[in-house]
């Protein structure tokens, strides 16, 4: 009962935030137009998300951060960026495994489609690939089934991997400024790496 009103409280700050963000973004633009709807225009994306990841030794929570720059096509509806992201992670609230401290860095490349759009809002289908870098330690832990302990392991791995997500996005009108969230389940995967995009919060700027 106290988690979900915390959720609420928290849910309902962000709805006013964001409100007051987009409003201020109206306030100041420059003209009429629909800025996100011209062919070919161009964005800076940023965005932060909490996420789950699991390679074929490591396993632990981080929250990523990330950048990249965008294209638009089809009157907005569709965009397509190339984005590097990182974060730290580790073994936080897992307990059968081994604790691990690790950093994994993602170069991708990905498409999102407006499959509903209505005035400023539209619901969004995301597909793309990526190529993640995962290095760090794995620290010492018994091994039941050696019956001895393992020492303190070392590792680097690369994982290519694909993406699938779906999200919103609200996009004001005469405004420079964007933001998209994306929704559980929705990631990074193959068949020895998932990276689980618990909720990712993004912000476009156009120039």
């Amino acid at each position: 009962m106290i988690l979900f009103k915390s959720l609420r409280e928290l849910l309902y700050v962000f709805s006013v935030t964001a409100y007051l963000f987009f409003a201020a973004t109206n306030v100041f633009s420059q003209d009429s137009t629909w800025v996100w709807r011209v062919e070919g225009s161009s964005s800076l994306k940023f965005f932060g998300l909490i996420a789950y990841q699991e390679g074929r030794g490591e396993q632990g929570f981080g929250i990523p951060l990330g950048i990249g720059f965008q294209k638009h096509y089809l009157n907005g509806r569709w965009r397509v960026n190339t984005s590097i992201q990182a974060a730290s992670y580790r073994t936080f609230a897992i307990t059968d495994v081994p604790d691990s401290y690790y950093r994994v860095t993602t170069l991708g490349i990905y498409s999102d489609l407006d499959i509903l759009r209505y005035y400023s809002f539209s619901v969004v289908l995301g597909a793309g690939a990526g190529l993640s870098y995962s290095r760090g330690i794995t620290l010492s832990w018994w091994n039941e089934n050696f019956g001895q302990t393992i020492q303190d392991e070392p590792f680097n791995r690369w994982y290519p991997s694909v993406y699938l997500a779906y999200g919103i996005r609200i996009a004001p009108r005469k405004s420079k400024y964007a933001i998209e969230i994306f929704l559980p389940p929705g990631g990074h995967a193959n068949k020895n790496f998932y990276l689980l995009h618990i909720v990712r919060v993004g912000v476009d700027y156009k120039f």
